[in-house]
């Protein structure tokens, strides 16, 4: 059986891959930086690397991931309230 050291490694390594590929697919123009699939690979490779780096004791570590999830968390309620149609656009008027 895998002890919790060894999981919370490969949620690290999981969390780094979701960073990664969020950044690749941002410079290669298949997301935009306020897209949900953006956000939301740093929301998870973020709170993955969180976990990994409390585990093992890297605080400093920890609280950039923590922050990073934050920000992440807060761009996701951007983009959602930014896709919201307008309320005059609800009652028909224009």
């Amino acid at each position: 059986m895998l002890d919790w050291f060894v999981l919370t490694t490969f949620a690290g390594w999981i969390g780094a891959a979701c960073i990664l590929l969020a950044f690749w697919l941002l410079t290669h123009k298949v997301a935009h930086s306020h897209s949900y699939i953006y956000l939301g690979l740093n929301l998870v490779g973020g709170f993955l690397l969180a976990i990994e780096t409390y585990v093992h004791d890297s605080y400093a570590s920890f609280a950039l991931n923590s922050v990073w999830v934050i920000i992440a968390i807060y761009g996701l309620g951007w983009a959602h309230r930014r896709r919201e149609p307008k309320k005059h656009q609800l009652m028909g008027k224009r």
